[in-house]
């Protein structure tokens, strides 16, 4: 009788003791952050009635140099991008990265809208300044004349953060790098409780598509990839853009 009783003290003593280490693994990953180096603002827009791409890329082709001094002089990045699978764009976002300087980028809405900016197209003007990286950048992207980006909206599951991604985030990146693309991706923290993110892709090559189907999405260290990361994140919708440069 005592046998059974001893055996039923090892294992609660086991079960507990994975439970601390559990515990334990979980409070080591969360003091893992991100080493964030720029920040984000994205913002939604949509062309007013009477308007089109056009009148759009004509506003901004005008005022190109009164702008551009002071965008420079502010280290303000400012990027459009348009919905990649829609043949009547009414709809695009304009991307800005800064190094946390809220004025300049309030400075550049109220300029561009004294200009006339809001007679072409309407805007969700609210300044966030996201916290943002690059997780893998080795492209000058002024090389190109456009960029293919993937958005994706995702949060982390519950007892998962970017600590525990952190493998698979390396793992995937190293993974691209072998693939011989030219590719970025980025990471963007989207609240102050750390759970929610943007994850960005940024593929420089036309035919990224065919490369990844070709060498990348049936291979086995893909798949496993694959369930790393849902076991991680779970990533409510993606949208593809073409990016464009302004400034």
């Amino acid at each position: 009788m005592n046998r059974p009783i001893y055996l039923m003290s090892l294992l609660i003593f086991i079960f507990a003791c994975e439970q601390d280490k559990s515990i334990n693994e979980n409070r080591l990953s969360s003091l893992i952050k991100p080493n964030f180096s720029y920040n984000q603002d994205i913002f939604n827009c949509n062309l007013v009635s009477n308007s089109s791409l056009i009148s759009l890329e004509s506003f901004f082709s005008k005022q190109s140099q009164k702008y551009s001094s002071s965008l420079q002089a502010n280290d303000l990045n400012i990027s459009i991008l348009f919905p990649e699978n829609n043949k009547n764009v009414d709809n695009f976002l304009i991307s800005i990265k800064s190094n946390g300087n809220h004025t300049a980028i309030k400075n550049f809405i109220d300029e561009i809208k004294s200009d006339g900016f809001d007679n072409i197209a309407k805007c969700t003007f609210s300044i966030y300044q996201y916290k943002a990286l690059d997780l893998s950048k080795n492209v000058n992207a002024n090389n190109y004349s456009f960029i293919n980006i993937e958005i994706l909206r995702c949060s982390f599951n519950k007892g998962y953060n970017f600590g525990t991604f952190q493998i698979a985030i390396n793992r995937y990146i190293n993974n691209i790098k072998k693939l011989g693309m030219q590719y970025s991706a980025s990471y963007i923290d989207i609240n102050s409780s750390d759970s929610d993110f943007l994850w960005i892709n940024s593929f420089y090559d036309k035919n990224y598509q065919n490369i990844l189907l070709e060498n990348w999405i049936n291979q086995k260290e893909s798949a496993e990839i694959k369930d790393e990361f849902l076991e991680n994140t779970t990533c409510i919708d993606s949208t593809k853009y073409k990016s464009y440069k302004l400034y």
